[in-house]
């Protein structure tokens, strides 16, 4: 007598079964490991949340006690978010770069102005696609003592 139900049928001698055939057999067969393992990776995970909280409200002190810079390590002092203008730490500049012209698609509604149309006139001799705006080549960055050519012309 054969122990299959009709909604489960089994192969007949020869044929094969389909992959996801094999992997809900798979799951079936050992659901409870995949059960004991799905919990160790999430109870893993809360212990690296907690540690990560508990860890960053320690004495005060950063890792780094060598960091000559003066900023201190947001992680043991206030949150970024709770900082005024004057206390973040500075940004440090990108290394400058020259920045390649480029047509801008625009969100759904949005236009390019009379300014942006007349830069890409000018630079193509071709109209500028209704949906686009035009970004002009510029300098981007910190370039140091190099002289920014926009300077040299003010």
């Amino acid at each position: 007598m054969n122990d299959s139900t009709p909604s489960e049928p089994t192969p007949e001698e020869g044929e094969r079964t389909s992959r996801a055939e094999n992997a809900k057999n798979l799951i079936k067969k050992h659901k409870g490991k995949f059960l004991a393992v799905g919990g160790a990776i999430a109870t893993v995970a809360a212990a690296v949340v907690v540690a990560g909280l508990v860890g960053g409200s320690g004495t005060g002190e950063t890792e780094d006690a060598g960091d000559t810079d003066g900023t201190e390590d947001l992680r043991d002092s206030e949150s970024a978010a709770d900082l005024g203008d004057a206390d973040r730490p500075k940004r440090k500049s990108p290394v400058g770069h020259d920045v390649v012209a480029a047509l801008v698609k625009l969100a759904d509604g949005w236009q390019a102005s009379e300014e942006r149309r007349a830069a890409y006139k000018e630079a193509t001799g071709e109209d500028l696609p209704a949906d686009s705006t035009y970004r002009s080549e510029h300098r981007r960055g910190d370039f140091g003592d190099e002289e920014d050519p926009g300077d040299a012309v003010a």
